[in-house]
């Protein structure tokens, strides 16, 4: 009886008695892993020379990098000329680079065109380009009193084209103090005169255009409302 007991002892200790054995006595007498549970989340280590890594899924964050393009549109026009009609006559700033194409500078003058024709006030500067652009929309509504022109310096120091162009403009402001100024020096003193005198600022621009973007942002400084429009 005594080794019957021995022998059922033996058996409950070294697992023959068909229940799996606690996975802690398995490790210690050197058996082989027992696999985990099913459904049981499996965590890969590293251990030794042997790593061991889980499978990701790469985050869908799209393309944080990708440089985001703006370019002027019919659509954006529309839009604008629609903002016009719902509200009253307002001080118009157009403010833009001198790079324009053919193109853009039709668009240009049909916006001034339309926001003259609606009774706003222009007010630009004297360079070729966008503000070129912008005097010549304002001239075909026929209302000289609702277009001013800020020059940076005397208008004996603009281009040929510029002067051809401005002598057909009733309200020019010169600036013969700044002529022993730098161009790039008068024309950001220029920008802030014209500011100062609109309720609204309607800036074409590229990316790299540093003046244009500087008055743009000394507008929103102003809290003017500016509408940006990239060439690129």
């Amino acid at each position: 009886a005594a080794g019957t007991g021995a022998g059922e002892m033996d058996e409950e200790v070294g697992g023959t008695s068909g229940e799996a054995p606690a996975p802690e006595v398995a490790a210690a007498e050197g058996s082989k892993p027992l696999k985990k549970p099913t459904g049981t989340p499996v965590k890969k280590r590293s251990t030794g020379t042997d790593t061991l890594t889980i499978p990701k899924d790469a985050p869908k964050v799209g393309a944080p990098q990708a440089k985001v393009q703006s370019t002027i549109s019919l659509d954006t026009i529309l839009q604008e000329l629609q903002a016009i009609q719902n509200t009253g006559p307002q001080k118009y700033c157009i403010l833009g680079t001198r790079h324009c194409s053919y193109l853009h500078q039709q668009i240009i003058e049909l916006l001034s065109y339309a926001l003259v024709l609606t009774g706003n006030h222009i007010f630009t500067s004297g360079s070729p380009g966008t503000n070129a652009a912008a005097i010549r929309g304002a001239l075909r509504a026929e209302r000289p009193d609702l277009l001013t022109v800020v020059l940076p310096q005397s208008l004996s120091k603009q281009p040929t084209e510029s002067q051809e162009l401005l002598e057909q403009v009733e309200d020019v402001i010169e600036n013969a103090r700044n002529d022993h100024l730098s161009l790039d020096v008068a024309s950001r003193l220029c920008n802030s005169d014209l500011l100062s005198r609109a309720d609204q600022l309607i800036g074409i621009a590229f990316h790299d255009s540093s003046t244009v973007i500087e008055a743009t942002r000394e507008a929103a400084a102003l809290e003017k409302v500016v509408t940006v429009l990239y060439l690129d």
